[in-house]
């Protein structure tokens, strides 16, 4: 059998850095785990830690930096595809909240609404007229 010689240590190609997924999924795991998982392994984990596509039609998703703490806010609008028993476990087959929340919404998209149609209002009056005849009546400059 012939070898070869070659003037320089052979290294073997670095493996592809982990996705951010798998690095804090390796991250939490005792460290005597983590150095026996194979690579296969370490593949199945990276394919199964990939982020998925959301199933909801509407999903809005906003970090509000607060000094001293931050606020996360999500709005998710899809189908439902919780059973009625998963629903009965977690309390939100409960009228009482469910009221509560869909007042909120309501609330949220008439304010919403009336300030757009006061906005609209108000541009087109300074369009038309220079100054919005509204602002005379609480300058009372009229």
């Amino acid at each position: 059998m012939l070898q070869l010689a070659l003037p320089f240590p052979v290294q073997p190609p670095d493996p592809e850095p982990p996705s951010p997924e798998l690095r804090r999924f390796l991250e939490r795991l005792p460290p005597h785990l983590a150095s026996r998982l194979t690579p296969e392994e370490r593949a199945a984990y990276a394919s199964a830690l990939t982020p998925r596509r959301s199933p909801h039609w509407l999903d809005l998703k906003a970090s509000l930096p607060i000094p001293g703490f931050g606020i996360y806010i999500a709005l998710m609008v899809g189908r439902e595809r919780r059973n009625s028993d998963r629903l009965r476990q977690e309390g939100q087959r409960r009228l009482a909240p469910n009221l509560l929340v869909a007042a909120i919404l309501l609330a949220t998209v008439i304010a919403g609404s009336v300030a757009a149609l006061l906005l609209i209002k108000g541009l087109q009056m300074l369009a038309t007229q220079g100054n919005p005849a509204w602002w005379h009546a609480y300058s009372g400059t009229l």
